[in-house]
């Protein structure tokens, strides 16, 4: 294993899509990371609630484009930067720090 340095919003978009995948080996980690109050704090929030509606959003939209379904590649993307707004409004609201992920 290797242990990586993330913002805080990657890591809990991560978790999210662990949480959607039904696969939360890594919640231990983060929370050792954050704090257990501050994992709460994050958990419970709006802004983590909404990031799980955008990747389940977005994972619909990428399989339907798998499966030649009604969706255009336009579409995908705006759901994509969608998912990448959520991340900038988590780390807005629990981190000091600047998401150093970008998009265009």
């Amino acid at each position: 294993m290797i242990q990586l340095l993330v913002d805080e919003a990657y890591a809990f978009d991560y978790l999210s899509i662990l949480e959607i995948k039904k696969d939360i080996n890594c919640k231990a980690n983060i929370q050792q990371e954050v704090g257990k109050e501050k994992m709460l704090d994050i958990i419970n929030s709006e802004e983590y609630k909404l990031m799980i509606e955008t990747n389940k959003l977005t994972f619909d939209a990428v399989e339907k484009a798998r499966y030649g379904g009604d969706i255009t590649a336009k579409e995908v993307d705006r759901i994509n930067l969608e998912r990448h707004k959520r991340k900038l409004e988590l780390q807005r609201k629990f981190s000091h720090n600047n998401l150093t992920e970008y998009k265009t």
